[in-house]
């Protein structure tokens, strides 16, 4: 092999598919020569676009030279790195980072994405080309700041760095000269900081992969090996997904072999503990709700119970009637699986052998418009707090071959069908739809909602049958056309935001007035719900911040979790004209007494329907 084309397999192989900066301002490029960046300037360090989602990771040093800031966005989602050795992944994107004393003293990205990919600034294969566009390309990915300086580096000799790299002709060949530069430039001003130019060090040693190398270079920079805390062991190279308590068993989708500190073999590290130990799997604990239980323990609702088994929950039947929800664009699946639509469309929420439920979003503002049931031949809509069957407006109770229409309250509309599918519809503030899980034929039932198989792995099958590994595919497989716009990730109103951030943390409250129900269902999902809909409400920040509050008052109501007043101790009682017009319960299991307000308050609504209707209603229910 010839001295060129060695040189071009080195630098391909320091690059690869991995974008990488270290030390004071070294950047290894995907593909091409690494080159510095002396300047405390926010950058972006890649970013591109693919299957319409964003990716980008900013990063920003200090004036110690290590980095004090990065943000990294998956599709408008963002991640604030603080500290630790992390891995963030999403698809096949992934971020790696370590923390030291001061900050963070190397970040790598990893893209195996069909897509156009930059590493703070465009790839020049040509050496020459890139040098002389060098200042252009750092001048384009430099983020906006009048506080901040980027500086040329100082050309200043350095015995350590010449000590080194008189010893790495061998290895790097005609390459030497370059990273002995970079190697001067790194470690100027920061001659005494080993956090700073010991990862530049080390990453030449690793890529060399010399054994002569390996043994004189930490004695000749003073870099001591690393050492790891606790009961866990360091490996030059490991896996950056160790198995824990959480996950013994991390996905194998990608694992980069890195720098990490192990467990010893048949044990793991136990995440759920403070320090940094290793236990037996068999010995772990369990989390629930913000809540550590034992191995052995048990934790009882009113649907079932769940015994802690080496840090897994092991748990009965679930003897509540499962439901998908449809609140807006917040999803969540008969098997419990929850997700945000990602564009207003005219979606399939579901389907089966012969019926299919569709909704569809209003054109402005993020809620829906109407839905839509198609059992055999008859059609029903529910929108403008009305229901309409062949043209005629249902106002109380109606039966056709296929259906029975109740209302239960002028907000609210139950659906029992001969099809096997039975629903519940709010219609007013705005429609939300609640789906029992169907009777029968559940490998034939799709859409939104999933298929209710009680398997969540598969809740993302789309339209053709494929699993998809995120919402927005899976999603937009079940449209049928005429969308119009993307719905909001992040908030597009900061005053917004900050009253959505202090209104909505009443859920988290652990002694507050959702404290009850905590250890049934997290808040976390709701929480951040809560906010979206405040954030990009086309309604009154107070109107959509009671919408919130009240799905997760609902989620708990359908374990038999009741919050109590909740409305009144809000400030929501003015948004809703009923007692009873928010309680959710499937109606073929009606288990109440005169205590239980709100389940015996809508049976009392029921006694309002035609005493025809009414005996139908008791046969068909008992």
């Amino acid at each position: 092999m010839t001295t060129q084309r060695w040189i071009l397999v080195f630098i391909f192989s320091l690059a690869s598919d991995t974008c990488r900066t270290f030390g004071s301002g070294i950047v290894q490029p995907f593909k091409g020569e690494s080159y510095y960046v002396r300047s405390d300037c926010p950058f972006t360090l890649t970013s591109f676009t693919v299957n319409r989602g964003e990716y980008s990771v900013t990063i920003r040093r200090g004036r110690n030279g290590l980095l004090v800031q990065v943000e990294i966005i998956i599709n408008k989602v963002m991640t604030l790195l603080q500290n630790g050795h992390v891995v963030v992944s999403l698809l096949p994107f992934t971020v790696t980072w370590h923390n030291v004393d001061g900050g963070i003293n190397s970040l790598g990205t990893n893209s195996d994405l069909n897509s156009q990919n930059n590493c703070l600034y465009p790839v020049w294969f040509n050496n020459v080309h890139f040098s002389g566009h060098r200042h252009e390309l750092i001048r384009d990915s430099q983020l906006h700041d009048l506080r901040c300086k980027t500086r040329d580096p100082v050309l200043q000799k350095n015995h350590v760095c010449s000590q080194f790299f008189r010893k790495t002709k061998s290895c790097l060949q005609d390459n030497n000269s370059h990273f002995h530069q970079l190697c001067r430039d790194n470690i100027f001003g920061f001659e005494n900081s080993h956090e700073v130019f010991c990862p530049f060090f080390q990453e030449v040693a690793s890529q060399c992969n010399q054994s002569r190398i390996n043994r004189f270079w930490r004695r000749l920079t003073r870099c001591e090996k690393p050492s790891c805390p606790g009961d866990l062991i360091y490996e030059k190279k490991g896996p950056a997904f160790i198995p824990s308590c959480s996950n013994p068993d991390p996905a194998p989708f990608y694992q980069e072999l890195t720098e990490t500190c192990v467990c010893p073999r048949d044990k793991v590290f136990n995440n759920h503990a403070i320090g940094h130990h290793c236990i037996p799997e068999s010995s772990c604990s369990c989390e629930f709700a913000g809540k550590s239980y034992g191995n052995g323990e048990i934790r009882s609702s009113k649907c079932q119970s769940c015994t802690c088994h080496g840090g897994k929950w092991r748990c009965s039947e679930n003897l509540c009637h499962r439901k998908c929800v449809i609140e807006g664009q917040f999803v969540t699946t008969f098997d419990g699986k929850q997700y945000v639509l990602p564009r207003k469309c005219l979606y399939v929420a579901s389907k089966g052998p012969n019926w299919m439920i569709t909704i569809q979003f209003n054109q402005k503002g993020l809620s829906l418009r109407k839905v839509m049931v198609h059992l055999s031949k008859e059609l029903f809509v529910f929108k403008n707090s009305k229901v309409v069957f062949e043209g005629r407006e249902i106002m109380e109770f109606h039966q056709t071959d296929h259906a029975q229409v109740y209302w239960l309250s002028s907000m609210f509309v139950q659906v029992h069908t001969t099809c096997g599918i039975h629903f519940q519809i709010q219609l007013s503030p705005e429609i939300q739809l609640f789906i029992d899980t169907p009777d029968k034929s559940n490998d034939k039932i799709k859409g939104l909602c999933g298929n209710s198989n009680s398997d969540t792995t598969d809740d993302f099958t789309a339209n053709s049958g494929i699993i998809e590994n995120s919402a927005q595919p899976f999603a937009l497989s079940w449209s049928l056309g005429h969308c119009h716009g993307n719905i909001p990730s992040n908030c597009t109103n900061r005053e917004n935001e900050n009253y959505a951030h202090e209104k909505c943390a009443v859920l988290h409250q652990p002694t507050g007035m959702f404290a009850k129900c905590h250890p049934h269902i997290p808040t976390d999902y709701y929480y951040t719900a809560c906010i979206q809909r405040i954030c990009n409400t086309g309604r009154s920040r107070r109107e959509a911040l009671c919408i919130g509050l009240a799905s997760y008052a609902k989620a708990c109501d359908g374990l038999g979790v009741v919050i109590g007043d909740w409305r009144r101790n809000t400030g929501c009682s003015e948004f809703t004209s009923e007692k009873y017009s928010m309680c959710i319960l499937p109606l073929y299991f009606l288990e109440f007494t005169e205590k239980d307000e709100c389940r015996y308050g809508m049976f009392n609504k029921l006694k309002q329907i035609s005493s025809i209707g009414f005996i139908r209603l008791l046969s068909y229910l008992f």
